[in-house]
């Protein structure tokens, strides 16, 4: 044996092991819903680093905590100075809305559940880190149209048009 004692006195020759309790983690999917904000969008938050980090990879889908969501959701409000008597309000009648029965659109399909105060959120959040790229992505094209329009290739373009 490998010196693991059973509990209790017993002498089975088997070792008990204890599992400790797994964080709650969703989906992607699942992680947009609960913060209220199109899958499209989480993901993209995710590739700027303005969003909630994954904490694991199931395959190709990315899994996110409870807690870390919680923690991002009440992170945006203080960003707003948003108090926090109102955030608990707003989320917990969020929490009541996607736990209600799906509302049907006219097609029948289930209506996008979007809470429309995580979306000026998010959206504030993905402005404030995606600008400075958007900005850079400009100047380094603009530097590049300079360059090109002083060689022989574009006079040649030029030509052609």
């Amino acid at each position: 044996m490998s010196g693991l004692t059973p509990p209790d006195g017993a002498s089975d020759g088997l070792a008990t092991v204890h599992v400790f309790p797994l964080r709650r983690m969703l989906p992607l999917v699942d992680a947009a819903l609960y913060l209220g904000i199109p899958a499209r969008r989480l993901r993209m938050l995710g590739l700027l680093h303005a969003g909630p980090r994954p904490a694991a990879r199931n395959g190709r889908t990315l899994m996110y905590r409870v807690e870390d969501l919680d923690r991002y959701v009440t992170q945006l409000y203080g960003r707003a100075r948003i108090s926090a008597g109102e955030e608990a309000r707003q989320r917990q009648e969020w929490r009541a809305r996607i736990a209600a029965p799906p509302v049907r659109d006219a097609r029948g399909r289930p209506a996008r559940l979007i809470d429309p105060c995580m979306q000026a959120l998010t959206l504030d959040a993905l402005v404030s880190s995606g600008g400075p790229l958007g900005l850079k992505l400009l100047f380094a094209s603009g530097l590049g149209l300079i360059f090109l329009s002083h060689t022989p290739v574009m006079w040649r373009l030029y030509a052609m048009l």
